[in-house]
């Protein structure tokens, strides 16, 4: 259960991770890109607008990672608490005499 647990951690972590390195890079791309338009350049608007778009889709991707590591979290965490209760009860019916 705790090895569960740590995976679970660690997944989460790296998402986070990688979530915060995605922020930081379309924000950087960003600002070059309103940079450019400033000068003039009306296909950096068209740019900045297609990676906010990228932007949204990849956070929601990485949402739905997050929400599918915890329900998978929770499910093998149900399977072992009914292996534990079954043990348990295999444990109390047998004779120690």
């Amino acid at each position: 259960m705790d090895d569960l647990a740590n995976e679970k951690r660690k997944i989460e972590s790296v998402l986070s991770e990688l979530e915060a390195d995605l922020h930081r890079g379309f924000r950087q791309l960003s600002e070059l890109n309103e940079e450019q338009a400033r000068y003039g350049n009306t296909q950096n608007l068209w740019e900045l607008r297609k990676n906010e778009e990228q932007s949204h889709i990849i956070q929601q991707k990485l949402q739905e990672s997050n929400e599918q590591i915890a329900l998978a979290y929770k499910k093998e965490t149900k399977v072992l608490d009914d292996e534990r209760e079954t043990l348990y009860k295999k444990r109390s019916e047998i004779s120690w005499d």
